[in-house]
């Protein structure tokens, strides 16, 4: 389970001062969208539905895993933006908190919703993912509400990205065996990786609002060297027991594509900066996600997972 990024479109908060109550619904719309994070929520939720099919869930099943990770990044997101409202006056002044898009209050009352909606799922597959969901919501209010804005906050967000093939694993009602506890690991340090490209997204905000974060305390040189080494070796680790466990030249292929969108996303950065640097996260997390539902599935046709 990933913790929220703060990438955000901008709209002016003037903009939706007076007009139409349908204008002021619009605008309260958009903000409730935001506030949950859509994008690094969506792309978790399609990674755990993906992993618990690979453990063997029905669609049925798979889906209701994918929906309940869907409502508990919505609460991470949520609560991300509660706890950062401070500083994203200072930073981000057009995120819907500090705009004026959604009151406190809402996002509260949205945050119990979506939390207790998302936990409900989990509990409807059965009492081991919701376990591990709120395990994985305590992992999130920690980077949240502790270390995030410390040099630290990196550790819950890979611990977890760690969880999320366990939730799934679990959910699908398959055994949890020493190959699991490899591709936890794995997911861990590609979480780590993730992390760093997240911190760097906000390096600039960050540094003009005072927030400490690995990025601000590494720098952006030593920052990108460091997601660049450990890209690498989640990278090579993949394709190298991909190939040794025999899997298809499909699966090969699905991994080979997934490492090259990886790397493409330090393109970006290269040829600009500012909000050039929130593409680098956004394009790894889709890249290590392709990696990762391929492995699984090389891995999983050769019994690996079973063992």
């Amino acid at each position: 389970m990933t913790s929220s990024s703060t990438s955000e479109r901008s709209i002016p908060a003037s903009r939706h001062a007076g007009g139409s109550p349908a204008r002021a619904a619009a605008y309260l719309s958009v903000g409730l969208l935001r506030i949950v994070h859509p994008f690094p929520s969506a792309l978790d939720a399609v990674a755990a539905a993906t992993i618990a099919a690979i453990a063997g869930a029905d669609p049925f099943r798979a889906g209701r895993l994918g929906l309940a990770m869907l409502f508990l990044q919505f609460a991470i997101g949520v609560a991300n933006d509660l706890a950062d409202t401070a500083s994203d006056a200072i930073s981000k002044p057009t995120k819907p908190l500090p705009g004026g898009l959604v009151s406190r209050s809402l996002a509260t009352r949205a945050f119990v919703l979506v939390s207790l909606v998302g936990l409900g799922f989990a509990a409807w597959v059965g009492p081991a993912p919701a376990v591990v969901g709120v395990l994985g919501l305590a992992d999130g209010m920690l980077y949240d509400v502790r270390l995030k804005g410390t040099a630290f906050g990196w550790v819950p967000f890979a611990a977890g990205v760690g969880l999320l093939p366990l939730y799934s694993w679990v959910g699908a009602g398959a055994a949890l065996t020493a190959g699991v506890g490899v591709v936890a690991a794995l997911a861990v340090l590609a979480g780590t990786a993730l992390a760093l490209a997240n911190a760097y997204a906000d390096l600039e905000r960050d540094v003009a609002s005072g927030t400490v974060s690995i990025a601000t305390t590494l720098g952006a040189r030593r920052t990108m060297m460091a997601n660049v080494a450990i890209l690498m070796v989640v990278q090579i680790v993949a394709l190298a027991t991909t190939f040794w466990s025999g899997g298809s030249g499909l699966l090969v292929t699905a991994e080979a594509a997934g490492c090259l969108l990886a790397w493409a996303a330090l393109i970006p950065p290269v040829l600009g900066s500012g909000s050039a640097r929130r593409l680098v996260w956004e394009l790894q997390g889709v890249g290590i996600v392709v990696i990762g539902a391929a492995w699984l599935s090389a891995l999983s046709t050769a019994g690996w997972l079973s063992r």
